[in-house]
């Protein structure tokens, strides 16, 4: 559409020249029969004649007119509601524009029909912002209202309202405040989140923390009770630090109350053993033929010892001790002394192995002709290094028929006499293995040099202690 034909349109001062041949009436039958230009022109006659008493029908006509899309209608009637400040009839107004405005609003048509507004109908600016923006063209909208408030001194306010300008918010200005709202309301989310990720992170961290702390005491409080089960259990560690094998999971070591509260006060038997050392013995109804010796380093009573066992006296009672030594008990018909050696000496492969043989000699006279020699070996074997000694004492019998020295033959023997020596024979073999033991002691070497070293210390303190019990008794003897 033509610059000339819309100023034309905008001035709105162009007369509308009527045909005097055509009648009003006729007009008007042809614009209710939807004929545009009849529509127009009817309603501008009415405009002319009495615009005050014909208004509504005036409107009516141009609505018609301009709802039909066609341009002069749409022009007057925008000027009679800008005119009239008829708020109600905004949405008219803007299909007015539409008709008007159609086909103008791309780029330079935009720039061109703004500079004729602002020029020729101010008044029509805000409609036209308005139209820009509705038509979706949000930043023209935007670009126009911006310029007309920055040259303002152009022309007066007079023909538009500034305050209803200022006010106007494009849908590009409203777009781009919802995207900034929702960038904030994003970054705000993000602040928080990121926030909120902090705080559970120093949360988990301080968790963590507490756990750490509360795993690191548990740990050192189970180090410690370790420790002190571990001195209550191998109290002499600061002596040697290895642990024999002496039987099942009893080793060398162990504190004379760790084992027996381990088998139970009322399966075992104790007392003072004769050894080297001051010490006491043990024994369990669980282990029958299985004795272990401790050295003590104080001496206790056979009574004391009652007392403990008839559980009138306390554990601590129990001198403090270690384990020593441990001597086991075998049946010669279940196993052999060859048998014992192998196991120890592969237990303890770096022991050295010596023998020694006291023989007993005797002979019987079986028949007037006959005499036995027998010899009983009791036959000690030793495995032996620095640390560890093990003793296996056992016994063979050995029988010899016949008696040389008499220059007997055997072939000379009847037949009574060869089965007698026979019998004696598998006698002398069964007597050999029935009713005989095989008795091994194992002992740490360490622990029983260092019982030895104290056993003076421990016999003179326990005398210097019976002394003072003994002055005691006499004193409370001869209080009288």
């Amino acid at each position: 559409m033509a610059m000339k034909k819309k100023g034309m349109i905008f001035a709105l001062g162009v007369a509308v020249l009527l045909s005097g041949c055509v009648s009003v009436e006729e007009i008007k039958q042809e614009a209710d029969a939807g004929n545009v230009e009849a529509q127009y022109d009817f309603a501008m006659i009415l405009l002319k004649k009495n615009r005050a008493k014909h208004g509504n029908e005036i409107e009516k006509y141009l609505t018609m007119a301009t709802y039909a899309r066609y341009l002069p209608a749409a022009c007057v009637l925008a000027s009679n509601i800008l005119t009239e400040r008829k708020g109600e009839k905004a949405e008219l107004l803007l299909r007015a524009y539409d008709v008007i405005f159609a086909g103008v609003a791309d780029s330079p048509d935009i720039e061109k029909v703004s500079s004729f507004l602002k020029r020729s109908c101010p008044g029509y600016m805000i409609g036209y912002i308005r139209y820009l923006d509705t038509a979706g063209y949000g930043e023209a909208a935007t670009r126009l209202r911006d310029s007309i408030l920055t040259d303002s001194g152009k022309y007066g306010f007079q023909d538009f309202d500034e305050k209803e300008l200022r006010g106007i918010k494009t849908s590009c200005e409203i777009a781009k405040e919802k995207e900034r709202l929702a960038e904030e309301r994003q970054k705000r989310l993000a602040e928080e989140e990121q926030k909120r990720l902090a705080e559970e992170k120093q949360k988990r961290l301080a968790e963590e923390e507490q756990k750490r702390l509360a795993e690191q005491k548990r740990l050192a409080e189970e180090k410690r009770l370790a420790e002190e089960q571990k001195k209550f259990k191998f109290p002499y560690t600061d002596i040697t630090n290895q642990h024999i094998k002496f039987y099942k999971h009893i080793f060398s070591g162990m504190s004379l109350e760790w084992v027996v509260r381990e088998m139970g006060r009322n399966e075992v038997a104790l007392g003072n053993n004769e050894m080297k050392y001051v010490g006491s013995y043990l024994t369990s109804s669980c282990w029958p033929g299985v004795v272990f010796f401790f050295g003590t380093e104080t001496l206790v009573s056979g009574r004391g010892w009652d007392m403990f066992m008839q559980g009138s006296g306390e554990y601590s009672a129990l001198p403090k001790g270690g384990l020593v030594a441990c001597r086991i008990t075998l049946p010669a018909d279940r196993v052999t002394a060859k048998d014992v050696i192998e196991k120890y000496a592969g237990e303890f492969p770096g022991t050295k192995h010596s023998q020694s043989i006291k023989n007993n000699i005797s002979e019987e006279a079986v028949t007037h002709r006959i005499v036995v020699k027998k010899n009983v070996k009791n036959i000690t074997d030793i495995l032996e290094s620095e640390s560890v000694s093990i003793e296996i004492v056992h016994q063979e019998l050995e029988s010899e028929f016949p008696d040389k020295q008499n220059g007997l033959d055997v072939s000379e023997l009847n037949a009574d006499e060869k089965e007698i020596i026979e019998r004696l024979l598998q006698s002398a073999k069964i007597q050999s293995r029935e009713g005989r033991e095989i008795t091994v002691t194992i002992t740490d070497k360490i622990l029983e040099k260092y019982f030895i070293g104290i056993t003076d210390d421990v016999l003179e303190k326990a005398r210097k202690a019976e002394e003072q019990a003994r002055r005691r008794m006499a004193e409370k003897t001869l209080d009288f």
